[in-house]
């Protein structure tokens, strides 16, 4: 810092120096002079007697006295200026000497601020490189010195006086990054510029990512005298990078490769397939009626199952299959969830069908195995497609189609199987397809129509309620039965706009009856699995009902064995809730199932359905017919209505009526028919009287007797063509 330079204060010889002889003399002579000169002017007129002794000496006293009076009076004002001036001197230098000491206070304030700025600025620096976890360092080469900030070291995890070589530094970076990071400084010592170079050290135990920059350091002639740079904390930054890689190419359920990365391998395995001339397989698998199990058990139930369903595809893998895999990381599989319940399996260690049978097998026998979730055990099977290159394409795209085409077909043909792509799959999967947009079309145009099948009792002979079958007036295929386009409606998750539409048009056609003065008849309704796993199941219907004005108790609800038995306690509580609001409860097709008593006992049902298969065996089997009439009085001892369903003969009817069954369902009673003759058989049925019971026929007898080959293949025709006009 500057300092202002200041002249010495003069100061006067009488205010501190001693006086001179000079000085003495000065007030002497005036003095003597006082005296002297009064004598020396008198002396003359003594010597000429102008004056006599005594007035000579007077005279000379009264002049000499007078001189000194002036000489005193002179003196006076001398001495009272020149006090003057040493006052005004003395005043001078005190200013000065302030004037001094104020500047020098001043100085020293200025170096004091000056230095608890500096203090502050070294605070803020370190500060702003703690906040930023940026540290600063120096190597110089002269004394193969490093010097580093206090950021720079903590982010090191190193003293000072650990850190006083580069070579220091480079026992902390991890052993994979040292080549490059002497590398690096090389570099920059030979003053070439370098770009930041990103390093992982450890520190205090623990791994930690950093960011370096640097440049050459050159001294006041240019000469390169080292390196000075920053270290930069980057752990977090790295973290965060890795969970936005995690986030974008993994699951975040499955932890499995998602669809992005996935299809990214499979690309560079087809690459390397070109190149080398080798084969792999993909296998595309789709977990069957995941979304029942995930609407009926809830949805973190379901999650629960991915994640097991994945662990347990990617332990199912062997080696051989997976041979001539590039490398992976440590996150890498070979299996990805392409989303929902769908997964993808590349066997890039498979060449042929045999080899991707066993591995398909292998797959389907470890799905099979049941899973425990929560208190309940949950079993579940998959559909898989199969793809082998270069044989079903040439192309990424091409293999995925082809492995979803075979899934469906899997799927089409029974659930829990594979089937190897085949090209007449496509033409099949095409009209599927068609089959759905048409389906959509449908529902918007109204293509639908309701027909109506009755239930008969066998000893009047009277319609005592109709069951209500959807059918389609296909624009180029004709009247299509349900069995052609519900399944394609379920998965397409239209099945809930038809089931409406068939529940709201069944209730306005009963209306309609009514107002023709038609009497009231139960009309009943099939219920899918999806409308039964609804929850607004039973508010729905009363919502409906409502708004059509149809009372509940003239609508029965069909549902099968298996809806009933997925979620007992859910269905027990549906079944409650609608029977409740005085809709009837049948189990359709009894008999197909796990059929259970118990189940039978606890719900609130109203009637039970017996299967076609009941009746058409019961003719040919003792054991079958056993079996008819201990369902039959079950049923009758819980007080259910008993139908038997799909009756084409007369030798049926007879069985039944002896087996104690008096109410039937079936072609040869009376076929699905259109509203309008449906009516016509419901006026005759009411305008009919009680009719005689017939007695059983002697065709009945045949079950216990042998039948000849002619009959038998007449019966089965019969049946045949009855089924084909369902």
């Amino acid at each position: 810092m500057n300092k202002k330079a200041h002249p010495r204060a003069s100061y006067p010889a009488a205010s501190g120096e001693r006086p001179s002889r000079s000085d003495a003399w000065g007030v002497v002579a005036p003095l003597l002079a006082a005296v002297a000169v009064p004598y020396g002017l008198l002396f003359p007129l003594l010597r000429a007697g102008w004056l006599s002794r005594a007035g000579f000496v007077a005279a000379a006293l009264a002049l000499s006295v007078f001189a000194v009076i002036v000489i005193a009076i002179h003196l006076s004002r001398s001495l009272a200026h020149l006090r003057s001036a040493l006052q005004r001197s003395v005043g001078k230098a005190s200013e000065s000497v302030s004037a001094r000491q104020l500047s020098l206070e001043a100085d020293r304030d200025a170096a004091l601020r000056e230095s608890a700025a500096d203090r502050a600025l070294l605070r803020q620096f370190e500060r702003a490189q703690r906040i930023a976890r940026v540290g600063s360092w120096e190597w110089t080469r002269a004394g193969d010195r490093l010097s580093c900030s206090a950021e720079a070291r903590r982010i090191l995890g190193a003293d000072g006086e650990q850190l006083v070589r580069p070579a220091a530094i480079l026992s902390l970076v991890h052993p994979d990054d040292r080549r490059a990071f002497r590398h690096w400084m090389l570099e920059l010592a030979r003053g070439a510029e370098r770009d930041g170079l990103d390093v992982r050290i450890l520190s205090e135990g623990e791994l930690r990512h950093v960011h370096v920059l640097g440049e050459t350091l050159r001294d006041e002639t240019g000469n390169r005298a080292g390196v000075a740079g920053t270290i930069q904390d980057a752990t977090e930054r790295t973290r965060a990078i890795q969970r936005i890689h995690r986030l974008a190419y993994f699951d975040v359920l499955t932890d499995l490769p998602n669809r992005s990365r996935f299809h990214e391998k499979m690309a560079e395995t087809l690459e390397l397939a070109k190149q080398r001339g080798t084969s792999f397989a993909i296998m595309f698998l789709d977990l069957d009626q995941f979304k029942r199990i995930n609407d009926t058990l809830g949805h973190s139930v379901g999650d629960d199952l991915l994640r097991i369903i994945a662990q347990r595809l990617t332990r199912s893998m062997r080696p051989e299959d997976m041979a001539a895999s590039l490398p992976l990381g440590p996150d890498e599989r070979d299996v990805c969830r392409q989303g929902g319940d769908e997964f993808i399996v590349l066997l890039n260690g498979v060449a042929n069908e045999q080899d991707a049978a066993r591995a398909a097998n292998r797959l389907l026998t470890t799905l099979a195995q049941p899973i425990s979730l929560g208190t309940q055990d949950v079993f579940v099977s998959a559909s898989i497609g199969i793809v082998l290159y270069p044989r079903d394409g040439a192309d990424l795209d091409t293999l995925l189609k082809n492995a979803d085409v075979a899934m469906y077909h899997a799927k089409a043909h029974g659930r829990n199987r594979f089937f190897f792509y085949q090209d007449s799959m496509r033409a099949a999967s095409a009209q599927r397809l068609s089959l759905e947009n048409d389906l959509r079309k449908g529902l918007e145009a109204e293509q639908f129509e309701l027909y109506y099948q009755p239930q008969i009792e066998l000893p009047s002979c009277r319609v005592v309620a109709i069951e209500a079958l959807i059918r389609w007036h296909h624009p180029t295929l004709g009247l299509l039965t349900p069995t052609h386009f519900i399944p394609v409606a379920e998965e397409a998750g239209l099945i809930m706009d038809i089931w409406e539409w068939v529940l709201v048009a069944a209730l306005i056609q009963h209306n309609a009856w009514i107002e023709q003065g038609l009497p009231p008849v139960t009309i009943g309704v099939n219920l899918s699995s999806v409308q039964f796993s609804d929850a607004a199941l039973a508010a729905r219907v009363r919502e409906i009902a409502q708004v059509i004005d149809v009372p509940l108790d003239h609508l029965e609800l069909e549902v099968t064995e298996s809806m009933l038995l997925a979620d007992f306690d859910a269905a027990l509580k549906t079944l409650t809730e609608l029977r409740s609001m005085g809709v009837k409860i049948a189990i359709d097709d009894f008999g197909t199932g796990y059929s259970s008593l118990s189940y039978l006992r606890r719900l609130p049902l109203d009637k039970l359905k017996l299967d076609q298969s009941f009746t058409r065996d019961a003719q040919h089997n003792e054991g079958d017919v056993a079996i008819t009439r201990a369902v039959i009085a079950m049923a009758h001892s819980l007080k259910l209505a008993v139908v038997a369903e799909g009756v084409e003969t007369q030798a049926q009817i007879d069985l039944l009526q002896s087996l104690g069954c008096t109410t039937v369902q079936g072609f040869l009673l009376g076929r699905p028919l259109p509203a309008d003759a449906t009516a016509e058989l419901l006026r005759q049925s009411a305008a009919a009287g009680p009719v005689p019971a017939r007695e059983p026929d002697a065709a009945w007898g045949s079950i216990v007797q042998p039948r000849t080959a002619a009959a038998t293949r007449v019966d089965r025709a019969d049946e045949a063509a009855a089924g084909e006009s369902a």
